[in-house]
């Protein structure tokens, strides 16, 4: 149920008070339903010894999950011959690495199922935008270091998972963050922090803290609209889900929650991961057809 202003008290709550109100929130919705499957997934990406067994240990046991996975791995999309009706093969033909993506796509997308719309602001346009995010920072990694990046994806895949928590919890006071975010042309954290002391990525780091994932996770979660402030220890996936964020944004992907674009914040960190504009132009034509392939995809899942 939604908290409203007078039961959560939070305009005289300090920062550290509002997140213990969202972990015990979160912890006792449906949104902590996702917290098993999403953290052994990341502990799958995090552990080089894993292997396709592991994937397929967590998949069988969520059967909407192993369902639409082997109704993709049987679907014209991949255009096998034969059936296939077991999961470990499943994810031999698909590829681990695919096979973990879709798990993490699958299960994080159940938080956006929700219709309504407030101001502008859907849960399906958020998801469009996170899940281009995921796409385009493990471009960023894998075009110009050359690396997996184990928790890039998931970064870009949960960056705004603190949005959904305020339209979950707490939607009168979103509802005016939004108002404000649409009116005076301020970014949502701006507007957040204005309003109820707390923004979305104060949020999503607390829930990221309590479900213990990796360290670079959470910073790049905490940091994504103020890479300055993170640990130098994880700059560069900190720096690269901002660069994804600021071009998704940019080229008008899903909601568009930062309007006011800091195009000196955005050059430095260009300069200082020593990436060119040119290759930024690569990744955003390969970020859209890429995006065009994975709608193809999600029509064979629906």
């Amino acid at each position: 149920m939604p908290v409203n202003r007078e039961q959560a008290g939070i305009v005289e709550q300090n920062a550290n008070e509002m997140s213990d109100l969202v972990i015990n929130l979160v912890n006792s919705s449906d949104i902590s339903s996702i917290k098993q499957v999403v953290t052994e997934i990341l502990n799958v990406i995090q552990d080089e010894n894993s292997s396709a067994k592991d994937l397929k240990d967590i998949i069988e046991r969520d059967p909407p999950l192993c369902s639409k996975l082997l109704k993709l791995a049987n679907s014209a999309f991949y255009g096998y011959s034969k059936s296939i009706g077991d999961i470990q093969e499943a994810i031999v033909c698909i590829g681990f690495d695919a096979v973990r993506e879709l798990a993490l796509n699958q299960k994080v997308c159940e938080l956006f199922m929700k219709e309504e719309t407030i101001d502008g602001y859907s849960r399906w346009l958020l998801w469009e935008h996170s899940s281009a995010v995921a796409v385009c920072s493990k471009m960023i990694y894998r075009r110009e270091f050359g690396q997996r990046g184990d928790n890039i994806y998931a970064a870009g895949l949960l960056h705004d998972l603190g949005i959904i928590v305020e339209d979950q919890f707490f939607q009168e006071m979103f509802r005016q963050s939004l108002k404000k975010f649409m009116a005076e042309k301020v970014n949502l954290y701006q507007a957040e922090t204005d309003l109820i002391s707390i923004n979305h990525t104060e949020i999503a780091r607390a829930i990221a803290v309590d479900w213990e994932f990796p360290d670079e996770l959470i910073q790049a979660i905490a940091c994504h609209h103020q890479p300055e402030k993170a640990d130098p220890a994880y700059e560069r996936i900190v720096r690269s889900v901002y660069l994804a964020n600021f071009l998704c944004q940019r080229e008008k992907i899903g909601f568009v929650d930062a309007p006011i674009r800091n195009t000196a914040l955005y050059r430095e960190s260009l300069s200082m991961l020593g990436i060119k504009d040119r290759a930024i132009e690569l990744i955003v034509e390969e970020l859209k057809a890429e995006l065009k392939r994975l709608h193809q995809m999600d029509s064979f899942l629906s």
